[in-house]
């Protein structure tokens, strides 16, 4: 039997829930959205999140960036520094979900399995997205931004709400249908595919599944399907031009300051 969790990973609410649902359920196994490489950097850290990790900041990777970095690094970089600072909003380090679900797991013995893609393929195919796509990153309209605003208020525990987790994807998927693939879609595929493949190697077994929210429903869907995964292609790596990276970094920074402000407004409005 497969039964799923889906979190936020930055709310302190999501920690609670996969401790209380792990008790709950009693799994035999705990299955991540964590791959291998990701899992292996927290197991470095000793299972240890800091919010001032490897001292990045905004500015160290502003300057990494003039000097001509490596754009795929930055973009990785770029990513965790806006769930850092999403994670300081709401005072909880990002992915203290999983670390919460892997400890729990080696405190029961309980075995672990790691179901999501590689890091590198998954951003490797957002970075394959066409360009009229990455160009639409800067033309977010202030419904967009007001959306953000909004689930960022002081209603936190609602971001978790199925209507809002669905009103969120379909925003996504309409207005940027390749990156909603390269992000959600395809990595829903994958996961429902491990997940699979356990349910097939220990059909006895019960099998929890901790993933992010928006996550959820997608891996659900699959789960009810025969046939939805062409391994090959979800994980083939794809030919990206340096040209089409740019203007994708710079939507991210972009993002980023967006962010920035709409935490200086919400404050002003409390």
């Amino acid at each position: 039997m497969i039964k799923i969790i889906g979190t936020g990973h930055i709310l302190e609410k999501s920690v609670r829930d996969v401790e209380k649902f792990i008790d709950e359920e009693n799994p035999d196994i705990i299955a991540l959205e964590l791959d291998t490489k990701r899992f292996k950097v927290l197991e470095e850290r000793n299972w240890r999140l800091d919010f001032s990790e490897e001292g990045v900041n905004f500015k160290s990777l502003l300057k990494e960036m003039v000097r001509g970095g490596s754009l795929l690094v930055l973009l990785g970089e770029f990513l965790a520094l806006i769930q850092r600072d999403l994670g300081r909003k709401f005072g909880v380090h990002p992915g203290s979900e999983m670390v919460a679900a892997i400890q729990s797991a080696r405190n029961s013995g309980k075995k672990i399995a790691l179901i999501d893609r590689d890091i590198e393929i998954t951003l490797n195919h957002v970075l394959s997205v066409p360009i009229k796509e990455k160009i639409k990153l800067f033309t977010r309209s202030d419904h967009d931004i007001e959306l953000i605003g909004n689930l960022l208020g002081t209603d936190i525990d609602g971001i978790l709400r199925e209507e809002n987790i669905e009103k969120i994807m379909m925003e996504l998927k309409k207005s940027l249908p390749m990156l909603y693939s390269a992000l959600v879609d395809e990595r829903d595929r994958y996961m429902a595919h491990m997940l699979l493949k356990l349910q097939e190697k220990y059909p006895e077994k019960n099998i929890l599944a901790v993933i992010g929210a928006g996550h959820k429903k997608g891996i659900e869907g699959y789960l009810e399907k025969t046939c939805f995964a062409d391994m090959e292609k979800l994980t083939e790596l794809r030919p990206v031009s340096r040209l089409h990276l740019i203007p994708l970094v710079f939507a991210i920074v972009l993002t980023y300051i967006l962010m920035k402000i709409e935490f200086i407004r919400i404050r002003k409005r409390k």
